[in-house]
């Protein structure tokens, strides 16, 4: 095939060289990554986009990932189901050098079957720049913060709150110094809830963005100017959508 003949010809020669790799096809992943150990080769490699890959694909590699020393942007969509959340970001966790990380994948409803969200002690990440497109557990949000210390940017495109109960860690404080910027959608999320969030966190944030489904409470000014004046002096912008089944209201 002509990826084959490019692959041989052109980036075997100068996959020492590669600072920048983009896989936009499963086939091309088969390639690349067989072995998996193949990926040790491109020692140059800063920037990985890897776009529809199966998950046994990024388990194989990403143990490997880690012996890159210069990667730090990590771009990566899944294509099959997943209900282990906790596989995919603790792989992820471990790569030390990583400052960016955007992540898209499908999971089943959470209503239907718990996703498990674990990570142990000592999956913290250095990442800046956490960007997830897909639905995330509410209830595990506190977990994923706690293990990004020095996190600037997050955003998530789905928020949502399974039915089934879920213990929650006990985890001591944590003060993210850096978080500049969150940009967040609910799904059905309690306020009262995110607001434990906002005071545990989000103390340093300067710009806050929402969309809310269904729970009026989240246009409560006067809850809101009450929340922003005593845990979030720093905020300079803040935009919350909300929608519900009549229709579309924006303050």
């Amino acid at each position: 095939s002509n990826f084959e003949d490019y692959y041989q010809n052109i980036i075997i020669p100068n996959r020492n060289r590669i600072k920048l790799l983009r896989l936009s096809n499963p086939f091309t992943v088969d390639i690349i990554f067989a072995p998996p150990r193949t990926i040790l080769n491109f020692g140059h490699l800063e920037i990985l986009i890897l776009d529809s890959v199966q998950i046994r694909y990024f388990t194989k590699v990403f143990r490997h990932l880690i012996e890159l020393p210069k990667l730090h942007s990590l771009t990566i969509s899944l294509t099959d189901y997943n209900q282990s959340l906790d596989v995919i970001f603790s792989n992820i966790f471990h790569l030390q050098n990583l400052k960016y990380c955007k992540i898209e994948y499908e999971i089943k409803r959470l209503e239907d079957e718990p996703v498990q969200l674990n990570f142990t002690h000592r999956d913290f990440s250095p990442i800046e720049c956490l960007i997830i497109n897909g639905r995330f557990p509410f209830n595990g949000l506190k977990n994923l913060l706690w293990r990004l210390p020095k996190l600037q940017h997050l955003s998530i495109n789905c928020l949502v709150q399974p039915y089934y109960y879920v213990k929650q860690e006990k985890l001591p404080h944590i003060e993210l110094k850096d978080l500049k910027y969150v940009s967040l959608q609910f799904d059905f999320i309690d306020f009262h809830k995110f607001e434990k969030i906002i005071k545990e966190f989000f103390y340093r944030v300067q710009i806050l963005r929402l969309t809310t489904h269904m729970d009026t409470e989240c246009l409560n000014a006067k809850r809101w100017q009450e929340l922003i004046m005593s845990y979030m002096p720093y905020l300079r912008i803040f935009d919350i959508n909300h929608k519900d089944y009549f229709g579309k209201n924006n303050f």
